[in-house]
């Protein structure tokens, strides 16, 4: 387990100017502080003053005019937000914001050469005098707020909506002139008719959270809207993403955006939220009146991480939260939880001798941060880190006995190559130099050295996974036993993306094969990232694997490879077929299909079975015979013909359609017979034939008459029907047809096959033949039958026996 040492007091404020004046400030009842994102400056907020200071030492000139201190009366407006908006390319400003409205927007001393703080811009954010500012946050070089207009500008409709949907959600942008000048531009209105909700925002987000005294349905939306593609999407603390729609498709008003989740919205039990705040990732971190809390992606996505219990989230007590790496760090008044956000395991618990706490927000730290009024503290890990030096030595030997192996193998000599042969004669450059790269990687990379740099580019990526994977495995040999899983895992998935990366030869498919076999679910795991499975919403499965990736599944297998496959290896086709059918069955189908698309062999319904090598879906089939031990014979039928039906051949098509009517799922036997009757006149034929037998046996086919009357081959005569049927009456039905009805096959069952095989005999001799008759000479017309053989309509007419006045 992760352990954490003591708090280290990394800046006492004793950096800062103006020492008595801060430390007045600091003591003060009340008081709040802030930080610059540079860390240059230190604000602290009182009651009806903020104060500036500045760390020392500075470039900017060490003058009253270097220090800010804006007050304002006691009977003002409070101030609203302290915001450091970004000023492009200088850096960032100040933005006081009172509640009425009222913005200063302030520049710092940036230089020795700064007249100090710079009032640039004093203006109304509001357009209406009456607008109070309720909440509000920067984005950018933009301002983004919630502000509360009077029921008679809100023209809102209804007691009830008068209270609640009297808010606008409002944004307006800083166009900067220069480094001193800068104006708002015009107001845009993101959500009218809205109600209170608390802006947050990340570098591309900006997160709305409902309010907490709000009871409506829609008022208990999360809201996350993205200015680049002007989208909202709402999700609940406990479902998730829930609906997502653009702005222009609600017209900017909250109660079109929420009116497809209001019936949804109405059967869930509201969640209060208590406490929220932004990760240096730009995901929203929420905490529940239940004490539950939950990471908000920006996606709609939302993942519990940690509960606490009631005894203790009392309701008095001050909650902070922020993430530093994978560690979740939640401060409870002068008590420090560190979770690990992944598995939400309490990591330690801390307490602090300080009155109160706040969680900084830096970018591109792990360290945790904290600062109070005694100063700013960093909580480190201290996980054992593994020396480079010993990392550099395991992967030096590695270069050298892979070169043996290789050597080895192109050797025309029976003596075996050791390392230290290798290392002395220095025959070989290749492993010389590799190992030459290895020893100076980090040093190549720190102070940048040219002999190396070629190489390094080259292989960064290569030398980053050695060097991760030798770290992984050295980690893992002194972990505690419970969280031995996780890094297997993660070590499992690193070594088969490491195999499917390289050549399969003998050794790496046995290799696979044994990852496989003993740990299925963290193999199924990382092959299921590699390939990037996923099903999209409409159901249509995608595999988006590189062209190197299906070569390597689908490529011919080697000699060691066919000898290895019949020895029990399979190869890599086989296990991953192995590995969908054991977690996902239902995609075994669809990834043999998208293999057959990738494999370069584009099957038509004229190919035949007879091609070189056995196909990709009867090694699918194979798989799914050598696993029915341990499912359902049900489910087992269900993939196997998914999967003929997916492989688009003939034969296979009609060999599922066949195990279908020996299911009698009929409906299912119709709808694909219609499918893929157009694509080949085999199988049209082969399952009509083969439906007509059963027509004729039972009477489950009786309601799907007009689907056979369509799939009724064009060549079909009635001989050839009335002889199909003649040989497969049920031998206890004495009489040819039956007149009865019941259970038995009659005359008026028939008629709509008969007359549609009529039909098409008739439109077959209407069409224009090459054989022609002189007029002196007619045809021949007397003809002797047996059995019926050669009637038609042509030669030899016959009343309409189906017509009602023929009985």
């Amino acid at each position: 387990m992760m352990k954490f040492g003591p708090p280290q007091l990394e800046c006492d404020f004793q950096a800062f100017g103006r020492q008595h004046v801060l430390r007045e400030a600091l003591h003060t009842p009340g008081s709040r502080l802030y930080h610059s994102p540079d860390g240059r400056h230190l604000f602290v907020l009182l009651p009806h003053k903020v104060l500036s200071f500045l760390r020392l030492p500075s470039q900017a000139p060490l003058s009253p005019s270097a220090y800010l201190e804006k007050s304002w009366a006691a009977h003002s407006p409070p101030l609203s937000a302290l915001l450091f908006p970004q000023c492009v390319p200088h850096g960032w400003a100040l933005t006081l914001l009172w509640q009425n409205g009222r913005t200063e927007i302030w520049s710092p001393p940036r230089s020795a050469l700064s007249k100090g703080w710079e009032l640039l811009q004093s203006l109304d954010l509001c357009n209406s005098p009456r607008a109070r500012l309720a909440s509000v946050c920067s984005n950018g070089e933009s301002l983004v707020w919630c502000e509360e207009r009077p029921p008679s500008e809100a023209k809102l409709q209804g007691p009830s909506g008068a209270k609640a949907y009297r808010h606008c959600i409002c944004h307006r942008r800083l166009v900067w002139e220069g480094e001193q000048q800068v104006t708002l531009g015009s107001m845009n209105i993101l959500l009218h008719h809205s109600p209170f909700f608390h802006l947050l925002s990340s570098p591309n987000h900006i997160f709305m959270v409902p309010d907490g005294n709000l009871r409506t349905n829609g008022a208990r939306l999360l809201l996350v809207y993205s200015p680049q593609d002007e989208r909202i999407n709402m999700a609940t603390i406990t479902k998730g993403l829930i609906h997502s729609k653009s702005i222009s498709e609600c017209e900017s008003d909250f109660k079109k955006l929420v009116l497809e989740c209001l019936g949804y919205m109405a059967s869930q039990i509201p969640v209060g939220i208590r406490s929220f705040a932004v990760t240096g990732l730009g995901e929203l971190l929420l905490m529940d009146a239940l004490g539950g809390v939950h990471l908000l992606h920006p996606n709609g996505m939302v993942r519990c991480i940690y509960v606490f219990d009631s005894i203790t989230l009392t309701p008095e007590v001050r909650v902070s939260m922020q993430i530093y790496g994978a560690t979740l760090v939640c401060a409870f008044d002068t008590v420090l939880y560190l979770i690990e956000s992944n598995t939400g395991k309490l990591l330690e618990k801390k307490i602090l001798s300080s009155d109160e706490v706040r969680l900084m927000n830096l970018p591109e730290v792990d360290d945790i941060h904290l600062m109070t009024k005694a100063g700013i503290y960093k909580v480190s890990s201290m996980s054992s880190v593994i020396e480079t030096g010993k990392v550099e030595q395991v992967l030096l030997e590695m270069v050298y006995e892979e070169a043996c192996k290789y050597y080895q193998r192109r050797s025309l000599s029976s003596a075996k190559l050791t390392v230290q042969e290798l290392k002395k004669e220095g025959m070989f450059q290749a492993p010389i130099m590799l190992s030459s790269i290895f020893s100076n990687y980090h040093r190549a990379e720190k102070a940048k050295s040219k002999n190396y740099a070629d190489h390094v580019n080259t292989m960064t990526n290569e030398l980053q996974s050695c060097l991760s994977l030798e770290q992984l495995k050295a980690q893992i040999i002194n972990i505690p036993e419970d969280v031995t899983e996780k890094y297997c895992e993660n070590l499992i998935d690193q070594e088969i993306v490491r195999l499917l990366n390289t050549d399969l030869d003998r050794e790496n498919l046995i290799y696979i094969n044994f990852l496989f076999s003993l740990f299925p679910k963290a193999a199924w795991k990382s092959v299921k990232g590699t390939l990037q499975f996923h099903q999209n919403g409409d159901g249509r499965f995608i595999v988006r694997a590189t062209v190197d990736l299906w070569k390597r599944i689908l490529g011919p297998l080697s000699a060691g490879s066919r000898e290895s496959s019949q020895n029990g290896v399979s190869p890599l086709f086989e296990v991953i077929c192995e590995s969908l059918y054991r977690f996902k069955p239902k995609w075994l189908p669809l990834f043999v299909q998208q293999a057959q698309d990738c494999s370069g062999l584009p099957w038509s319904m004229s190919n035949k079975d007879n091609c070189e090598g056995v196909p990709l879906y009867k090694r699918a089939l194979a798989v799914v015979s050598k696993g029915k031990a341990n499912t359902t014979a049900n489910g087992d039928c269900d993939i196997e013909i998914d999967i003929l039906l997916y492989s688009g051949r003939p034969q296979a098509i009609i060999q599922a359609i066949h195990m279908l009517i020996d299911l009698q799922r009929w409906e299912r036997v119709i709808t694909e017979t219609q499918k893929f009757s157009q694509l080949s006149p085999i199988i049209t034929k082969d399952i009509f034939i083969t439906l007509l037998t059963e027509f004729v046996r039972h009477r489950h086919l009786d309601s799907y008459i007009t689907q056979l009357c369509d799939i009724c081959p064009e060549d079909m005569t009635p001989t050839d029907m009335l002889r199909i049927i003649l040989q497969n009456m049920p031998d206890e039905q004495h009489l040819p047809f039956s007149c009865n009805g019941g259970t038995q096959l009659t005359v008026g069952l028939l008629r709509p096959l008969l007359n549609k095989v009529i039909q098409n005999q008739k439109a077959q001799h209407m069409k224009p033949t090459a054989l022609t008759f002189s007029p002196s000479t007619p045809p021949e017309t007397s003809h002797s039958f047996v059995n019926g053989d050669g009637l038609s309509p042509e030669i030899c007419s016959v009343p309409d026996i189906y017509a009602p006045d023929s009985w």
